[in-house]
């Protein structure tokens, strides 16, 4: 026997405290003569020797309590050699992956996949003799190690094991088994292992030839999958999109969403009921999809009545299958009240017919004169050296979006004004002019490094030639997904005789919004800080094309600002795990706040206000489970979030067991005996020792206390 922490030892010389207390107690008596004291002497000698008995057992135990107290607190273990054959029968060293991926929650009898996955990992445990080694990870889209070691301790890895639990997160095994063969390289002396515990989703096999890879780079590791659950594909429907649908979510505006519910079974689905919930509240709308082939997704829209300006939560629903957790989808939005769109104008002087954001502000705000007032968006229009002024402003935290129509030169005031308020989480949107002089802008670096696209001198159309035009069909984003269906007219009718040719630029993640019928793109987005950048290629007049007289140009600005929304409201929108960050005021600096989680009726204090350059930002990052979160400040609800499962989750399809074969037949190289072999612990008495002195310390007060009585 030895002991893990033999410094502990030296406290067994404590036992000598007693032993001096009961010393001095013995000597330290006073003899007091008093009248009745003869009566009471035979009474004395007659327990003398019972006293003494009853006293040399208390100071026994005690004497045990101490020592046996510091034996414990030694760690007393047994040891053997790892490399002894007599001794270590079929002990590995082993890494265990658990896969806690949202699909591991399918239903498996009383429990779940994931749940039946820990039961095998504890009963491998059990059955591993004493010098096997085991470390434990969490695998889903992320690696969480609970035993970065691998050790002999059972009961820690029992209790580990217990405690795991299941996440709403993706799946990916590569990067778990990339770690856990890291931990068990420095391991030489007995044979290693890699141990998996999945329900074999094929999503999580993606990266197969990675992993089969590892496995042939590291011979002496083996890797085992276990596939726990029905062996079989698993049919399942479940709602893989929710998000908000058409313009922006205001106050009294009515509300439109947009669902998917795809069908991963080998039968078709009919009669696919779904509803819509806001706030826990009762279904505030439903619908119902007549049919979805197998292996396709079918979209619906549920319209809701116009809510309150402020955050609110959506819960799309679907019926009841043994996946339940994509039966339901989590959005959370903030109504606005009123938000403020600055048009800047290069000629913002003369008549408002004749002023470069005319068109544009109409198409903003398409109400008379008389509903301005109660209209949720309002557009003011300003010059472009105001705009410094105008969004330094820090009582100005309605500005949505800014839009430059034809501006001409950019001062660097103007430029870093611009750069701060996208950064911030602004939307920036521009429409160039003939006012625009195109080397002026790229010598502004500042405001050259914000656009999404490069941007020439523009081209008139060659006389006679035909003028180039938006594309006819085929449209991608959700700006306009609209005019894919036909019956809202045609984009290929707006024509352009003079535009900017623009280029994507190579290593930012610029997007096409719009073409042209020649394949160049029109209009052009990317993100930018916390905030968004649009770039068109021509003016927002009939000048140089027709898009402002066009039927299409006020559904197209209504979208585009609907998507800017939606683009701001994508930090509301968080896949598991991705970390929620939101700027408050200057008021909530240094203070405390608290989130409420999914399937949690209390809120619990999380962190603090924290001070980030000039803004003070809430971060949050424990969102490792699908619904909605409710952060609160001083008991006030200041935002809610939401947390979507990863829609390939849905899919419970195999993987193909081609893959697993291939993986188990790469045969692990045996463990060379001329390898020196090593102590490890075989067993230890920790926990043995310390039920043993709590067990002495309960007897010790309770005889101290009769004896107490009896005297």
């Amino acid at each position: 026997m030895s002991f893990l922490y033999p410094a502990m030892l030296a406290g067994v010389a404590a036992v000598s405290v007693p032993i001096i207390i009961h010393l001095l107690n013995k000597f330290q008596v006073k003899t007091t003569e008093w009248g009745a004291m003869k009566f009471l002497m035979d009474s004395v000698r007659a327990n003398e020797k019972k006293v003494k008995i009853e006293d040399l057992i208390l100071l026994i135990l005690r004497c045990l309590l101490i020592a046996l107290a510091a034996i414990a607190f030694a760690r007393p273990v047994l040891k053997a050699l790892a490399g002894s054959s007599a001794s270590s029968g079929n002990a590995v060293a082993a890494v265990l992956l658990l896969d806690n991926s949202a699909s591991m929650n399918q239903s498996a009898g009383a429990g779940t996949l994931f749940d039946e996955a820990k039961k095998q990992a504890i009963q491998w445990s059990d059955e591993q003799p004493p010098q096997s080694l085991a470390a434990l990870s969490l695998v889903s889209t992320q690696t969480d190690v609970l035993i970065a070691k691998p050790g002999s301790d059972r009961g820690l890895f029992r209790k580990l094991l217990a405690e795991a639990p299941v996440s709403d997160r993706g799946s990916d095994l590569a990067q778990g088994v990339r770690l856990a063969i890291e931990t068990l390289k420095p391991i030489e002396d007995q044979p290693r292992e890699i141990r998996i515990y999945t329900d074999g989703q094929a999503k999580a096999w993606l990266k197969s030839e990675e992993i089969i890879k590892l496995a042939s780079d590291n011979p002496g590791i083996r890797i085992i999958p276990i596939i726990v659950g029905d062996k079989k594909s698993q049919d399942n429907a479940g709602i893989v999109a929710l998000r908000t649908d058409g313009g922006i979510a205001a106050a009294g505006q009515p509300l439109r969403f947009h669902l998917e519910v795809a069908n991963y079974g080998a039968s078709p689905l009919k009669n696919v009921s779904v509803s819509l919930s806001v706030d826990g509240g009762p279904p505030a709308g439903k619908q119902t999809i007549a049919q979805i082939p197998p292996g396709t997704t079918q979209a619906t829209s549920i319209s809701v009545a116009p809510l309150d300006a402020g955050p609110h939560t959506l819960v799309a629903t679907l019926g009841p299958d043994a996946f339940s957790v994509d039966n339901k989808r989590s959005l959370a939005i903030n109504v606005i009240r009123q938000m403020n769109v600055l048009i800047a104008e290069g000629n913002h002087d003369g008549p408002a017919m004749d002023r470069d954001g005319f068109f544009l502000a109409n198409a903003l705000v398409p109400v008379s004169a008389d509903q301005l007032s109660r209209y949720y968006l309002a557009a003011l229009p300003l010059s472009p050296a105001e705009l410094p002024g105008e969004l330094g402003n820090k009582n100005n935290s309605l500005t949505q979006a800014v839009f430059l129509c034809n501006p001409g030169p950019v001062s660097p005031a103007i430029a870093q004004a611009l750069k701060s308020y996208v950064e911030g989480g602004g939307n920036l949107v521009i429409f160039p002019g003939p006012l625009v002089d195109v080397a002026e802008w790229k010598a502004n670096t500042t405001f050259w490094e914000m656009l999404p696209a490069d941007i020439w001198s523009p081209l008139e159309d060659a006389a006679g030639a035909a003028p180039l035009k938006f594309q006819a069909g085929n449209f991608t984003h959700p700006v306009t997904a609209l005019w894919n269906d036909p019956a809202q007219g045609s984009l290929a009718a707006v024509e352009f005789n003079r535009s900017f040719p623009l280029t994507l630029r190579q290593g930012i993640a610029s997007r096409t919004i719009l073409s042209l019928d020649n394949g160049e793109p029109a209009i052009v987005e990317r993100n930018y800080g916390e905030g968004h950048v649009v770039l068109f290629n021509s003016t927002a007049t009939p000048e140089w094309n027709n898009l402002p007289l066009h039927p299409s140009f006020l559904p197209l600005i209504q979208r585009l600002m609907g998507n800017l929304n939606r683009s701001n409201e994508a930090r509301l929108t968080l896949a598991p795990g991705e970390a929620f960050r939101m700027p408050v005021d200057e008021t909530h600096k240094g203070k405390d706040f608290a989130v409420q989680r999914p399937g949690s009726d209390a809120s619990r204090t999380s962190g603090q206000v924290v001070q980030d350059g000039t803004r003070n930002l809430i971060r949050y990052a424990a969102t490792d489970l699908a619904g909605t979160y409710k952060v609160s400040i001083d008991s006030e609800v200041i935002a809610i979030f939401g947390v979507q499962m990863d829609p390939a989750e849905s899919d419970l399809r195999l993987v193909d067991s081609a893959v697993l074969a291939e993986l188990q037949d790469i045969k692990a190289t045996e463990v060379t005996s001329n390898q020196t072999p090593r102590m490890v612990v075989t067993k230890e008495f920790w926990t043995t020792l310390i039920w043993i002195v709590l067990a002495f310390f309960l007897l010790e007060g309770v005889i101290a206390h009769r004896l107490s009585h009896a005297r």
